[in-house]
């Protein structure tokens, strides 16, 4: 489970202008979701215009950045009612930390515990000038990534005379939309999250927004060191009175650019050519650079109403990878994910609270060691001001035995402690 937070911040501020809305106070994180819990309904009040702006910034990116676009931009806002008085002024600073104890099983019977540092992550903002806004976020996970750079941008926008933008940096594509209000990202994250040095055109006009972008992937095509994987998005936001509902849908060029994929696909290919040199078959033109991209497709949409929310969204691979980069009973496989959710907010003693349940799934992805069913029940409540309890529990289904699984169940109990600044 892998959190992130400042990407989502600076995919925003790049995209959209410093807004007199406040945002909503929550931490949303990149790959552990849930901090729009806390105030899920500030994102209702606002403009649809302003809600697809944010819908355009944000797709493809985990909710820790979200939550930390989101925080940056109520900093902005209050920033904003005061005159500025040096370059200072124009720079935001936010950040997220996340302490989580887990009691998980494995499909072997194994009981294993631990408490970590799920998250850590530092963003930075400014707004340069009318027309430039910049980003960047530094991004540290316990056992999962070592301090790096997780996003860096530049974003070129001005809405008040061009519904047109332009960003180019190191962030995530607008491939999916991964929302939640639990712990855990959904397993359609675990399969499309894509974090690459990309350029990214688009717009955003009314209701709709859309954009196009394209990349060097990490899988080398043909051995081939060049610009060749692109995708497009578009996203729709329609709010009335108490209901708010987004939509949006996207396509990229190769799948195996993903995060998970592309290092898996790879490390699946030098196998195969080891496994073949030791058993002393010719191996004359097989290479282990891929010689086809295999596309990837997503649909997902978003209800509010009132105190509940329903979240629904599935992704998908166009077509079969080869055997030899991704495999699923002896033969290419072609994975996808889903995840539907439904929350409800309430008071509890006087504090904002949400619960949560969903129900996610995937197929034919045995080999990115995703389960084949999960369960999730959570809770969430803001303990102090910008400092949220939450606790999850997760039963997993693995895949059956005849399909390469165990079919066995697994269950992990997780408390998450979370603060942003």
């Amino acid at each position: 489970m892998r959190m992130a937070m400042l990407p989502a911040a600076i995919a925003v501020l790049s995209v959209s202008p410093p807004t007199v809305n406040a945002a909503e106070d929550l931490e949303s994180r990149i790959n552990r979701p849930e901090k729009r819990t806390l105030e899920p309904r500030a994102m209702a009040t606002r403009q649809a215009a302003t809600i697809a702006d944010q819908q355009a910034a944000l797709e493809g990116s985990p909710e820790r950045m979200q939550w930390l676009e989101q925080d940056i931009e109520e900093k902005r806002a209050e920033s904003a009612a005061r005159p500025a008085k040096s370059w200072l002024d124009r720079i935001e600073i936010a950040g997220l930390i996340e302490v989580e104890a887990q009691d998980a099983s494995s499909y072997e019977g194994d009981r294993e515990s631990d408490i970590t540092l799920a998250t850590a992550e530092l963003g930075i903002a400014a707004q340069i000038n009318a027309w430039v806004n910049v980003g960047i976020s530094f991004l540290y996970e316990q056992d999962e990534t070592d301090l790096e750079i997780d996003v860096a941008s530049i974003t070129l926008s001005n809405p008040e005379v061009t519904p047109i933008f332009v960003t180019a940096g190191q962030l995530y594509v607008p491939f999916g939309s991964y929302e939640t209000n639990l712990v855990s990202a959904p397993l359609t994250l675990d399969i499309g999250e894509t974090r690459q040095t990309t350029l990214e055109v688009g717009f955003v006009a009314d209701s709709f927004s859309a954009s196009a972008y394209l990349f060097n992937g990490d899988r080398k095509i043909n051995g081939e060191n060049q610009i060749g994987t692109w995708g497009a998005t578009l996203g729709y936001a329609y709010e009335e009175s108490d209901l708010l509902v987004t939509l949006g849908a996207g396509y990229i060029s190769d799948l195996g650019d993903s995060d998970s994929l592309q290092e898996i696909t790879n490390e699946d290919r030098v196998e195969t050519l080891d496994t073949a040199i030791a058993a002393g078959l010719d191996v004359t033109g097989y290479s282990v650079a891929p010689s086809t991209r295999t596309g990837g497709w997503t649909i997902n949409a978003a209800a509010e109403f009132g105190r509940f929310n329903l979240i629904g969204e599935y992704l998908s691979a166009t077509d079969d990878f080869a055997p030899q980069s991704l495999a699923f009973e002896e033969a290419g496989a072609k994975p996808s994910a889903w995840n539907i959710e439904a929350d409800v907010e309430f008071d509890l003693m006087g504090r904002e609270s949400v619960a949560a349940i969903a129900y996610q799934g995937t197929r034919e992805a045995l080999a990115l060691e995703l389960p084949q069913e999960r369960w999730l029940i959570g809770w969430s409540v803001e303990v102090y001001r910008q400092t949220s309890l939450s606790l999850e529990w997760a039963y997993d289904r693995d895949y059956d035995r005849a399909e390469g699984g165990t079919g066995e169940t697994a269950s992990t109990l997780t408390a998450q402690l979370a603060v942003e600044f």
